[in-house]
């Protein structure tokens, strides 16, 4: 609006990555949930530290500056290794497997950076001998998600360009310029699932349907102010089955005649699972982790539907939930059960 008005920008970013070369470690309280990606995340901070202080070798404060013209110190206020500058490319580097002497040091990662993730299934198999004679159906699923994701950034109101991006800003302590690029950024994640990891569903000739699922989720959050990253792990079993039971007659259900007529069909699904979640809270300062929480839960889950007319459906639930608390000494197991019977009557129909 007015000559020398600082540009000022704000908004949010995401991009697709693959972090699979450290989605399975295993992280256990004998050896302090040591976990060897966030170790390389500790040291690339150095590196990266050491890489971006290059960059300003032989630069001049800005004229706004309060040192107008002078030659860059690092004794004055140099490189924050605990500045967003250096633990995003940190953090990208350790966790996509990338080397931290010759990875971008941007903080929005170009779109060659952009990596693709997948989801296959197959259904072929129930063509081929000998699944053809037990199945009609037989599939098998994979899918892998990981995005990288900035819940938000904006422009540093002290900013002072020195090159194309690197600048300076005014430390708010000493008042020096001191190194810094354009954006204000507190928190980046990453988001990784399997959804699922393996899954496989079947339906036999006799009309049984059963489905078995691995899934597995990690949830990464970087935190620049708290200095610190919470990571949050999930591992499901998920296992089911379900039979239809076609022209039951219970309850004196009686079909009806013609284009009418109605199938007593007795549906049954029963489904369990098994979670297990940990939430591991890692001090990148002090080098230490602390389990924050964890839990292992276990579900069932039963219905059974049927048809009694076409006007009435009468359905059973039962639900059983049980939780286990793994980590936290203030919290106790518990168990809920949830059974019921309801019945609908549709006047559409």
């Amino acid at each position: 609006m007015y000559k020398g008005m600082p540009t000022t920008g704000s908004g949010t970013f995401s991009m697709t990555t693959i972090t699979i070369g450290s989605a399975f470690e295993s992280h256990k309280a004998s050896n302090d949930y040591h976990s060897k990606a966030f170790d390389r995340f500790c040291d690339n901070l150095d590196v990266m530290q050491a890489r971006i202080e290059r960059r300003y070798e032989g630069a001049r404060y800005p004229l706004e500056s309060s040192m107008p013209g002078e030659l860059y110190n690092k004794a004055n206020g140099g490189v924050n290794k605990f500045s967003a500058d250096v633990m995003i490319p940190a953090f990208l580097a350790a966790y996509t497997g990338r080397d931290a002497s010759s990875s971008s040091l941007s903080l929005f990662p170009s779109m060659l950076s952009m990596l693709p993730n997948w989801s296959i299934t197959y259904n072929g198999l129930n063509k081929l001998q000998p699944f053809n004679r037990y199945f009609k159906n037989f599939s098998l699923t994979h899918s892998y998600k990981s995005v990288f994701s900035m819940g938000g950034y904006s422009t540093c109101s002290s900013y002072m360009e020195y090159m194309n991006g690197p600048g300076f800003i005014q430390d708010v302590t000493s008042g020096n310029p001191v190194p810094s690029s354009m954006y204000d950024i507190s928190a980046v994640s990453i988001n990784e699932s399997f959804s699922p990891l393996i899954g496989v569903n079947m339906t036999l000739n006799n009309g049984i349907t059963a489905k078995f699922e691995i899934r597995k989720t990690r949830v990464m959050n970087l935190s620049m102010t708290a200095i610190q990253m919470v990571e949050t792990t999930s591992d499901d079993i998920v296992a089911g089955g379900g039979y239809r039971l076609t022209d039951l007659k219970i309850l004196g259900a009686r079909p009806g005649t013609g284009r009418n007529k109605v199938s007593n069909d007795l549906n049954l699904n029963c489904d369990v699972s098994i979670r297990r979640q940990n939430a591991l809270c890692r001090s990148i300062s002090a080098l230490t982790t602390q389990a924050t929480s964890g839990s292992r839960a276990v579900k069932v889950a039963f219905s059974a539907d049927y048809t009694y007319s076409k006007m009435i459906t009468l359905n059973f639930y039962y639900d059983f939930q049980s939780s286990f608390p793994l980590v936290s000494t203030s919290s106790f197991p518990t168990s809920t059960h949830d059974a019921g019977f309801t019945i609908k009557f549709a006047l559409t129909r």
